[in-house]
């Protein structure tokens, strides 16, 4: 006998099974293709693209690892859409946007102000020092860095983690838990198979997951860490259900990486207990990424509160659903 209704009430949990696999697929492929990755890269010329080849060449492991992860998810996404029967990016909530650059402006102009805000706080708490080598010269490729790593992320968890969470949720729900699935991610603390010097093996990636949680940080600082980027998360997406486009998380993510990664290479968190300058700051976490303690979440807060002002007469996309958020 058939029971056509009785399947068809498991399409959700159909979904997110092809869902779990195609997560677990990225995770294993990509594994696997950072080892070739990263041997293919020391083959270029260190010299290459006014030495940011050898800044990459000089990156560890679990850097291309992570990279590799995120490009073999995009990759595969096109077989994942049309599994899901999704024809157009429209199904989960993204439209074709006519100002790009007004959008990416409105990021812009809710990070800049944040972004100056955290590193004056920084700068004063006495909690970092200056590196008296810096040079002016790493700021293009900070700026490229955060470009690439800003439209990469945003499409992976704004485009579409965010959007087959809005398939089976309220857009408030799937802000929730998005920001939560994006905050966890972060702390895939994905360790090197060893010193710099040591080249990769084929299994070095798998070997990386065995290890998994073994650099966590200490439960306070994680929790700050948490905090910071599932606020962060959730301003992010509520960013892209607003405007029905990722352009204007793009900008804003992007404009925190360099903010972040610019005062990077300027200081260095004190030879301190990592809990010394809290609860008003303390050393960046998931791999200096993230900064933590009250100084960041108002900084993030400030960054919301700039980008609903910003937005506040913008038309509404079709899927926005007043109420939510």
């Amino acid at each position: 006998m058939v029971f056509p209704k009785e399947v068809d009430s498991f399409s959700g949990v159909r979904s997110l099974g092809k869902i779990f696999l195609y997560a677990l697929f990225a995770l294993v492929a990509g594994a696997l293709a950072a080892p070739l990755v990263w041997h293919l890269i020391q083959f270029l010329p260190a010299g290459g693209l006014h030495g940011y080849i050898g800044e990459i060449q000089r990156m560890p492991f679990h850097r291309y690892l992570s990279r590799s992860i995120q490009v073999v998810a995009i990759l595969i996404l096109w077989p994942l859409l049309r599994s899901l029967k999704i024809r157009s990016l429209e199904e989960i909530g993204l439209y074709r946007n006519p100002h790009p650059f007004r959008d990416i402006g409105v990021g812009l102009s809710a990070g800049i102000p944040s972004v100056v805000m955290l590193l004056a706080a920084l700068f004063i708490s006495g909690a970092f020092e200056f590196h008296s080598t810096w040079s002016i010269s790493v700021i293009p490729r900070i700026l490229l860095t955060s470009l690439i790593v800003a439209m990469l992320e945003e499409f992976l968890f704004r485009g579409l983690m965010l959007g087959f969470f809005r398939q089976f949720l309220g857009n408030g729900f799937a802000i929730f838990c998005s920001a939560c699935l994006f905050a966890l991610l972060h702390f895939m603390n994905l360790p090197s198979v060893g010193p710099a010097e040591e080249k990769p093996h084929w299994w070095s990636g798998l070997v990386a997951f065995y290890h998994l949680g073994s650099t966590l940080p200490p439960t306070p600082i994680m929790a700050w860490a948490f905090g910071s980027l599932f606020l962060a998360g959730c301003i992010l997406a509520w960013m892209t259900v607003r405007t029905g486009s990722l352009w204007a998380s793009i900008g804003l993510h992007g404009c925190w990486i360099f903010g972040q990664q610019l005062f990077n290479s300027m200081t260095s968190y004190r030879h301190l207990s990592s809990e010394a300058f809290l609860p008003f700051t303390g050393p960046a976490q998931c791999h200096g990424a993230v900064p933590i303690g009250l100084d960041t979440l108002f900084s993030i807060f400030l960054a919301g509160a700039l980008a609903v002002i910003l937005l506040r007469r913008r038309p509404r996309p079709r899927s926005f659903v007043v109420g939510d958020f």
